[in-house]
């Protein structure tokens, strides 16, 4: 590791199926998604009409744009077919239920093993 790895915050402080927006030293907005026990990064800026898609929501396994309701597979960032759009991803790791993330962009469409970790009683709720 290098310190091309930054501290997102924890686990706890984002909703279920939603995300935190984190703003990168001189750079990009990325979106942090939590969901189903894990966790996953894209750029905050939807292929549409550039919606932010970390106001938005995971369902079924695809974030959900907030402004027009564009969809984008959280860990490679693609939307489903027919669909042809790729979003910028981001390494992220969890560690003591604090969001590791990984500061390097990834090409668009590039697929991400999201970090797992272990939810509590509140998450499943």
């Amino acid at each position: 590791m290098n310190n091309t790895w930054i501290d997102a915050g924890t686990i706890d402080e984002i909703p279920n199926c939603r995300a935190k927006v984190v703003c990168l030293p001189g750079r990009e907005r990325v979106a942090v998604f939590k969901y189903d026990g894990k966790v996953s990064a894209v750029t905050n800026v939807c292929k549409h009409q550039a919606g932010p898609l970390g106001e938005g929501k995971v369902i079924k396994g695809c974030i959900t744009c907030p402004w027009h309701g564009w969809d984008y597979r959280a860990e490679d960032g693609c939307a489903p077919p027919p669909f042809t759009e790729k979003l910028v991803t981001y390494q992220v790791k969890v560690e003591n239920r604090r969001i590791l993330l990984n500061t390097v962009p990834l090409p668009e469409g590039t697929r991400v093993d999201p970090a797992a970790f272990e939810e509590n009683d509140d998450e499943t709720r």
